[in-house]
């Protein structure tokens, strides 16, 4: 009997399989951010009270160069300004207040009942007109990686990208791509993956790909399609990095971490890996101005 061949793998079904193989190492992963920052207590510039708990958290891994926060009404009070598209940050104030009750012998009484308040806040990083204190942050003598320039300055209906940011993120309301300064990361490959999971995110605007007119829950932190997109994202990158042969361990080792994160969530429907796989595929072809 003649057997038949397996069909030949794509550079993507590859980079995917080798990317769960190797999240499913460990039972811990950790994803580190690869540009540096302030190793410094996150606080309210106002009080100059540092943030705890829960609040120490959603500050700390924001990546912000800076450890300063202010709500939005005091940046107007000290005369400063929110920057045009700045994402706030989310907090949770704990507070308690006196209600009366009636007790069993139906006497009332004053009880103490707690509260929580969510407040948002905005970096130092994403405020002007204000006068910060600041820190110096460690420089990489940074190398630019000459193919990965031409796809990025080649990519069809390129967003418009800052090098400039102080963290990483797409902004679809100014279809716009901010990443940190290269020589904010240790390796160059590193600064690239940052890059191109930017890139792969402003794929899915209506001039490209048109991908979150397709998903529900206008990817809520935490929710499905936000941890699809973050999966679609991440694997776009290392598709694109895999394809120009500049992939590293270091490299690798951060994605399979950033990856596990999302992929807890995707556990009760095995397929969200696939569609998304070939949603990242699609993505990172429009990146290298390839036909899908």
């Amino acid at each position: 009997m003649k057997k038949t061949s397996k069909p030949k793998q794509t550079v993507y079904e590859i980079v995917t399989q080798r990317m769960i193989d190797y999240i499913e190492q460990y039972q811990e992963l950790p994803w580190m951010k690869p540009w540096a920052t302030v190793e410094s207590p996150q606080k309210n510039f106002v009080s100059m009270k540092p943030y705890n708990g829960i609040n120490a958290l959603l500050t700390g891994m924001s990546g912000f160069s800076s450890p300063f926060w202010m709500t939005f009404k005091q940046v107007k009070a000290k005369g400063g300004n929110v920057k045009k598209g700045a994402k706030a940050t989310p907090v949770l104030y704990w507070s308690t207040f006196e209600k009366k009750v009636e007790d069993e012998e139906d006497e009332e009484k004053l009880k103490k009942l707690g509260f929580h308040r969510m407040y948002f806040i905005f970096n130092a990083d994403q405020i002007e007109g204000i006068e910060f204190p600041e820190f110096e942050l460690p420089k990489y003598d940074f190398n630019p990686i000459d193919e990965a320039e031409r796809i990025i300055e080649n990519m069809p209906n390129r967003p418009e990208i800052s090098r400039n940011g102080t963290a990483a993120y797409y902004t679809p309301m100014l279809d716009t791509v901010t990443v940190p300064k290269p020589e904010l990361f240790e390796i160059p490959e590193t600064f690239y993956s940052t890059l191109f999971h930017e890139l792969a995110h402003s794929t899915g605007h209506p001039s490209r790909l048109n991908r979150f007119k397709e998903e529900g829950d206008n990817h809520q932190f935490g929710g499905q399609s936000y941890s699809k997109e973050e999966l679609v994202a991440e694997m776009s990158s290392a598709f694109i990095l895999n394809t120009l042969g500049i992939n590293t361990k270091k490299s690798d080792y951060n994605s399979a971490g950033y990856l596990k994160a999302w992929l807890r969530k995707l556990k009760d429907d095995p397929k969200m890996v696939v569609t998304a796989a070939s949603k990242a595929g699609k993505a990172a072809n429009y990146i290298m101005g390839k036909e899908a």
